[in-house]
């Protein structure tokens, strides 16, 4: 069985014709040049296809017409298969706040879906919960009854409900007893995320005094920047922030700050791409329901009957490139805010390196995703 490929690949400026191999999940061999001519003999020749690492997606609420909240096993083993093929082959699954029992019942379907076997597919490592504890005032397009007052026993009983899957949280570090709940994400192995919140620069530092905190994403239901009050903004382009988000649909927020960001230098290395998909998300549907709402697309997002955004329809390394494709940021850039800096929060993958997983992606011109890789193993195309 050849466990390797023969191609040109992603060195982390450009692209060299090169090799790699793997084993038991991970990279084992990474070299440019020639291989050896034994060595050739296992490796998958794509002649001078052009490869880069899978893309990571730190917030995705659902794909496929399935929502990551109440689908069941068979079905979230649908929406991980159709949304491997898009080039993402990481990612946080996204709650909406649900009550405790909600919570609990997922994690079970969760659990089912990791027990199967079979075609490569998505790897989810754990949730990006958006709530329970926000601002009300903030709240968006999230349901207001799951909203919770924040403590340190209420973030207990959050982390035990969602049973090890619980990964990273949105909340609101100025609303009062956010901070308590902070602590006990950090104790749990749970990064807090500012997000739907009113929270200012200072608020933030306090946040981030004790361990990492991240932006669950920049310019969206946080507080502008601005001069008077730098908020989360300010404090993420003055380096305080670990990991700063951004939804990169130029809707949600305007490419040229997006380009803006991604030339910060202070950010060069904490900025990453989520696409906040929604559970329609890579279907053609024109009026859809999602998280308990009645949606219409617009282009690549989607919005309520009042006109507010509601979250995006297009996967994100289609909306990466397509920032690429209309000149807002290079290949590198692309590549570093979709892979390579959320690859390194989920610690084992986004970059074509030893030791990492062989998740990869064929890049099509520079300008679309073709063939897809997740563990060293080719997806099925959609």
């Amino acid at each position: 069985m050849k466990n390797g490929i023969r191609a040109s690949l992603w060195n982390g400026k450009a692209f060299a014709p090169g090799w790699m191999t793997w084993s038991q999940g991970t990279i084992g061999q990474l070299k440019f040049g020639a291989p050896p001519r034994k060595q050739a003999a296992n490796l998958h020749d794509l002649g001078t296809s052009e490869v880069i690492p899978g893309f990571v997606d730190t917030l995705l609420h659902g794909f496929a017409g399935v929502d990551c909240g109440d689908g069941s096993a068979a079905a979230l083993d649908r929406m991980s298969r159709a949304l491997a093929a898009t080039g993402v082959t990481t990612a946080y699954a996204g709650m909406y706040p649900l009550s405790l029992g909600d919570y609990r019942a997922a994690a079970k379907r969760w659990k089912q879906w990791r027990s199967k076997r079979g075609t490569a597919r998505t790897r989810f490592i754990g949730w990006h919960s958006e709530g329970p504890f926000i601002a009300r005032g903030m709240r968006g397009a999230l349901p207001a009854k799951a909203i919770l007052k924040p403590s340190a026993e209420a973030a207990k009983e959050l982390v035990n409900a969602c049973d090890g899957w619980l990964k990273i949280c949105t909340f609101a570090p100025e609303v009062k007893g956010a901070l308590d709940a902070c602590e006990v994400f950090r104790k749990h192995g749970v990064m807090p995320s500012v997000g739907h919140s009113d929270a200012g620069y200072l608020d933030c530092q306090a946040a981030a005094a004790t361990g990492e905190l991240a932006i669950t994403h920049m310019g969206n239901r946080i507080q502008p920047l601005s001069a008077r009050e730098p908020g989360p903004i300010g404090y993420a382009m003055a380096g305080g922030i670990h990991w700063a988000a951004v939804i990169p649909d130029m809707v949600h927020v305007a490419p040229e700050a997006v380009r803006l960001w991604a030339r910060t230098p202070a950010l060069r290395k904490r900025l990453m791409a989520c696409s906040d998909n929604l559970s329609h998300a890579g279907l053609p549907a024109d009026s859809f329901t999602s998280g308990g709402q009645r949606l219409q697309r617009s282009g690549a997002v989607a919005i309520d009957k009042q006109g507010s955004l509601a979250g995006t329809l297009d996967s994100l390394p289609e909306l990466l490139l397509r920032m690429l494709r209309d000149g807002y940021l290079t290949l590198q850039q692309v590549i570093r805010l979709g892979c390579e800096v959320p690859g390194a929060l989920a610690g084992d993958c986004g970059r074509l390196e030893v030791g990492l997983r062989p998740d990869f992606v064929v890049l099509e011109n520079q300008k679309r995703i073709g063939a897809v890789w997740i563990g060293g193993r080719r997806v099925a195309s959609s």
